[in-house]
């Protein structure tokens, strides 16, 4: 598991990839957000939308879709958030694109909208889980994860899997940094590091590189583990991994340099 810098620029970022920082003085990053009008993709378009991103906020009902962003806008009336509503297709159209509908639908809506994402970077962010009793189960899709079926789905597009274990409560209060480390995984290595500078702009947060989408199986699982945890203890938890914050940090060799890495430790923090 990789650690990535805030400060690295990826090799070989294509063309539409490489996210401006709102201190550059380029135009912001654009992000379209599809099935953003749920708790998770409303969140996450008030928090990119904070580090100063603009937001295509997509939904099946465009009405949906500005009735959502009206209440995000007068819920931060003082931050200047730039989000605009508009259709999936809309969204889709955005050079960075996150699909944050519930996991069931995940690879449906891609298709739907599939010629506007072609060669772009395209996040999942949805897990797939039952609750069974008092108990959450992960389910696993016939591909492993929500992120390979979607990656199925869109072979001209390279997909990431990322923010599956951030609380959309959380998320969305702009008031509070996001405590946490962001997992990544893609076997697009430029999908990963758009996707990690993003995250690493966010007050709080740090990007760490996966690996491949097939690690998206055991990332998008885990989350059953700390809705648990939310459940068990009336709490909220955040992951947060140790081991990280000396170890040296191979951008080109994907993992710490030397013979002896240790395996970090995860720890949960409550937020």
């Amino acid at each position: 598991m990789t650690a990535v810098p805030a400060d690295a620029t990826p090799n070989g970022a294509a063309d539409g990839v490489a996210a401006a920082s709102p201190a550059s003085g380029a135009e912001p990053t654009r992000i379209g957000i599809i099935g953003g009008t749920g708790p998770a993709g409303a969140a996450l378009a008030a928090r990119l939308a904070d580090i100063g991103c603009e937001i295509t906020l997509g939904s099946r009902s465009k009405y949906r879709s500005m009735e959502v962003v009206d209440n995000i806008v007068d819920r931060w009336p003082d931050r200047h958030l730039r989000i605009h509503p508009g259709a999936n297709s809309l969204a889709a159209a955005e050079p960075t694109v996150v699909i944050a509908t519930p996991w069931d639908a995940a690879a449906i809506t891609a298709r739907d909208v599939a010629e506007h994402l072609r060669g772009k970077v395209v996040a999942t962010m949805s897990n797939a889980l039952a609750r069974v009793d008092d108990e959450f189960v992960p389910l696993i899709p016939p591909r492993g994860s929500v992120a390979a079926s979607v990656q199925a789905t869109l072979p001209d597009s390279r997909v990431a899997a990322a923010l599956q274990h951030v609380p959309a409560t959380e998320l969305g209060n702009l008031d509070e940094p996001v405590h946490g480390d962001i997992l990544i995984c893609s076997d697009h290595r430029e999908a990963t590091w758009h996707i990690a500078e993003i995250v690493d702009r966010m007050p709080g947060a740090r990007a760490l590189d996966c690996g491949n989408l097939s690690n998206a199986t055991a990332i998008e699982a885990f989350t059953a583990v700390l809705m648990q945890l939310n459940t068990r203890y009336r709490t909220r938890v955040a992951l947060r991994l140790v081991g990280l914050d000396h170890v040296p940090i191979s951008v080109l060799g994907g993992g710490p340099s030397g013979t002896e890495a240790a395996q970090p430790a995860a720890e949960t923090v409550p937020d």
